[in-house]
């Protein structure tokens, strides 16, 4: 299906869901919904501090362009951002973010969820504050899947009461979380320079570890400056990732081999079995002879079941 084509299913859908009778909710709803189609310039703008909002208890707009065209304005960076089909913004109200249908535009169609639960609304600022206001997102994402949902839901009056609500809220907020976290470390580069770095460990495990003054060299970079770049793109520190890389071969021969502990210490990089078994508890939370007996144990039973 092209991209036209989605956009429509995905109004059409829309349009289908069930609306709100008219009766109060059972409980102090968190979010609300709509679905808007504008014309007219001169109706449509809204500024962050212009809408009713308390800074000790402000609330999110979440908002998705399904066809035309609107803009927006970031107040903490100044800048102008279009809002084309796909475009999903955030904004957290009171802010100095500005939103708006431009004069050059035709028509702008969007749905949107507006979110006031404190906590949800936190998590949601933290991730916004990170990636920037304005996402792509495509339309048949996990992302839209759960705004669809909470969209029905809110729309329907068919949760029963405020845990219901609480679950579908924190199941939009895993996706947008979810997609927060690529749009920081995208898959692509992240994997390549994980997949780089693991196989220069792995290959040094015999004779020693590479620090991190050689890693940053072998890509003539400063040791600042390929510290941030590994944080940056894969969200890990370069010695917090060799060590993980060398528990992870200390686990592949506890469960493939019969060594000792003080022959897998040395094949990789501790300085004795008591260094290994510390730092390998704090980050299994099992001592080694106890990882090595319940893996090699699933392990078996699983070689018997495959029989």
């Amino acid at each position: 299906m092209d991209a036209d084509r989605e956009y429509q299913f995905l109004y059409r859908s829309l349009r289908s869901l069930r609306c709100r009778p008219e009766e109060p909710m059972p409980y102090p709803a968190h979010v609300i919904s709509g679905l808007e189609t504008q014309t007219d310039p001169s109706v449509y703008a809204w500024h962050g501090r212009k809408r009713l909002g308390d800074e000790k208890k402000p609330f999110i707009v979440w908002q998705y362009t399904i066809d035309g065209c609107g803009a927006f304005r970031s107040g903490v960076t100044g800048e102008l951002i279009e809002l084309a089909p796909g475009s999903a913004f955030t904004t957290l109200v009171p802010s100095d973010d500005f939103y708006y249908l431009p004069p050059e535009s035709e028509g702008w169609t969007f749905f949107w969820l507006i979110i006031d639960h404190l906590y949800i609304v936190r998590r949601i600022r933290e991730r916004v504050r990170l990636t920037g206001p304005v996402w792509h997102v495509q339309p048949r994402s996990p992302l839209i899947e759960r705004a669809l949902n909470l969209f029905d839901l809110v729309r329907a009056a068919s949760l029963p009461d405020e845990f219901a609500e609480e679950a579908d809220l924190f199941a939009f907020l895993t996706e947008f979380e979810r997609l927060g976290h690529q749009i920081l470390y995208p898959p692509l580069p992240r994997e390549r320079i994980l997949a780089e770095v693991r196989k220069e460990i792995i290959s040094r495990l015999p004779t020693g570890l590479p620090s991190v003054a050689e890693l940053s060299d072998k890509r003539g970079m400063s040791r600042t400056g390929f510290t941030h770049y590994f944080r940056r793109t894969t969200g890990l520190s370069p010695a917090r990732f060799v060590n993980q890389v060398r528990l992870e071969e200390v686990a592949k021969l506890l469960v493939s081999s019969s060594l000792k502990l003080s022959a897998i210490a040395g094949l990789t990089g501790f300085a004795d079995a008591t260094h290994l078994g510390k730092v390998f508890r704090r980050h299994y939370y099992l001592t080694p002879d106890k990882y090595r007996h319940v893996m090699g144990n699933e392990l078996s039973d699983q070689i018997k079941s495959s029989k």
